[in-house]
């Protein structure tokens, strides 16, 4: 049977250290595994993009003004996630999907894309609104 312990305290880290201690005998294997992004961040994540493209489409930008000369394409969430947050992301990261990064690289990438929309298309869109 496996368990899961959840540590983000002193008391959860003393009292996974004492149940290792009482079951040390048994040959149990312990993973450390980091935590992601939460569900909160990805849905702010989304309505990031989301608001990125409205003010983009408000402003009369199509995604060929962001990311190559072509046929105008309108902004749309999963295009301005896919397009720029998501190679943020890797240049920050290295890490692809949304889903394997956690909650301090979701500000570092907000704050790259911000700095990017602000410094080249004057676009100030914050972070953590839900739509």
């Amino acid at each position: 049977m496996s368990e899961r312990w959840f540590v983000n305290n002193k008391f959860q880290a003393d009292q996974f250290c004492e149940y290792i201690r009482a079951n040390q005998d048994k040959g149990n294997i312990y993973e450390i595994i980091p935590l992601t992004r939460t569900g909160k961040q990805n849905d702010a994540i989304h309505a990031y993009c989301r608001e990125v493209a409205s003010v983009m489409a408000a402003h009369g930008m199509d995604m060929k003004t962001v990311i190559k000369e072509g046929v105008p394409i309108d902004p749309t969430m999963y295009l301005i996630k896919d397009y720029m947050w998501r190679p943020i992301q890797k240049a920050v990261t290295g890490v692809d999907s949304t889903r394997k990064i956690n909650p301090v690289e979701v500000n570092e990438i907000y704050e790259v894309l911000s700095r990017l929309l602000v410094e080249k298309y004057s676009i100030n869109v914050p972070f953590g609104r839900r739509n």
